[in-house]
């Protein structure tokens, strides 16, 4: 079921977007960067009472900053490592991080669902 195999990622999450080509490396690298201090920004701006929404920019900013951290280290890209399936089916090998960014992605969603639904039931709304 879980098979550890190296690859060198040049694309984003779970392969996607690798067919950029050389200048890959320098789009993901200002992409992650940007986002980086957007979430931090939306972080700061954020309730503070609101943990989702905190863990969930926390999840994906650590997860771009550990993709960064690889882009920078190697051109050859990301370290994946993680290669889930059953037989002859495979899903696209990952790491760690791209699973912080999954999962902090549906958390933020989550989250904002959360307050959308919460200002549509208060009498202000």
């Amino acid at each position: 079921v879980v098979q550890w195999r190296l690859i060198y990622n040049p694309g984003a999450a779970f392969g996607l977007g690798s067919a950029i080509g050389p200048l890959g490396r320098w789009v993901f690298l200002a992409v992650a960067v940007v986002a980086i201090v957007l979430l931090a920004r939306m972080s700061r701006e954020a309730d503070v009472t609101d943990h989702l929404r905190q863990y969930a920019l926390g999840f994906i900013a650590g997860g771009a900053a550990g993709n960064l951290i690889d882009r920078i280290i190697s051109s050859r890209g990301v370290v994946d490592f993680i290669d889930v399936g059953l037989g002859g089916w495979r899903w696209t090998t990952f790491n760690v991080a791209d699973i912080a960014v999954s999962c902090g992605a549906v958390a933020l969603a989550l989250s904002l669902w959360r307050e959308d639904a919460a200002r549509r039931a208060s009498p202000a709304g």
